[in-house]
């Protein structure tokens, strides 16, 4: 049974740590004192309320973990994954930050740490479904679906947010990037501003505004 401390007790942090609870000791650190409470039924799962934004804090409670899970907001991220990799410790990260993660390689490397970034649905493990595959067959097409589309849908938003909602936001504002002929592109963000001005201008009808997200987000960004 290994220690392993996951850094932030969001919906999809609580997922993981509810899973691997199964088979180690796992222990949740977390400013919110609701999202460490709906672990509290699990004798495998110690709890800690603390700030993750004090970088004393991290270090304090990843001393004696054989693995860390970096589950923190996108807007933490980076940093927080910094702060491990300088600790000297093989980190799991599922924060989605902007910044380029590969800037840590080389500290990384001094550390002797192993870092796996990225590692979510999509990106994550999506990615590792098809390099499985692709190692396995030849494969000419790849199509991954992902979202957060309800069950019930309920009005205005229509959508459920399957992780941080302020992560949710920043898939729709950051830049796009993809390989295309082994070489990166990126491509500037589809604004929502642009989107709801395409509604505006498309020659549909939009009577069951109840049927169209677009339509949602009018109510949201009015223009």
């Amino acid at each position: 049974m290994k220690k392993i401390t996951l850094l932030g007790a969001g919906m999809v942090g609580r997922a993981i740590a509810r899973d691997l609870s199964a088979v180690h000791k796992v222990t949740v650190v977390d400013i919110a004192e609701k999202n460490l409470h709906k672990l509290a039924d699990n004798p495998n799962i110690t709890t800690i309320k603390k700030d993750l934004s004090l970088k004393k804090n991290i270090t304090d409670y990843i001393a004696k973990a054989d693995l860390v899970i970096n589950a923190v907001p996108g807007f933490m991220g980076f940093k927080t994954l910094k702060t491990i990799i300088q600790s000297g410790k093989n980190v799991v990260d599922i924060a989605f930050f902007p910044e380029d993660p590969f800037l840590l390689d080389d500290l990384a490397k001094t550390k002797n740490v192993t870092a796996v970034t990225d590692c979510g649905v999509a990106p994550g493990m999506s990615n590792m479904i098809l390099g499985y595959y692709h190692k396995k067959m030849k494969i000419n097409n790849f199509i991954c679906l992902v979202g957060g589309l309800p069950v019930k849908r309920v009005w205005p938003y229509q959508y459920k947010a399957p992780f941080s909602p302020s992560d949710v936001l920043e898939e729709y504002t950051r830049p796009a990037r993809y390989k295309e002929n082994n070489c990166i592109i990126t491509r500037p963000a589809p604004l929502i501003r642009n989107m709801l001005i395409l509604l505006k201008s498309a020659p549909w009808n939009h009577s069951t505004a109840t049927d169209c997200a677009l339509c949602s987000l009018q109510l949201i960004f009015p223009i």
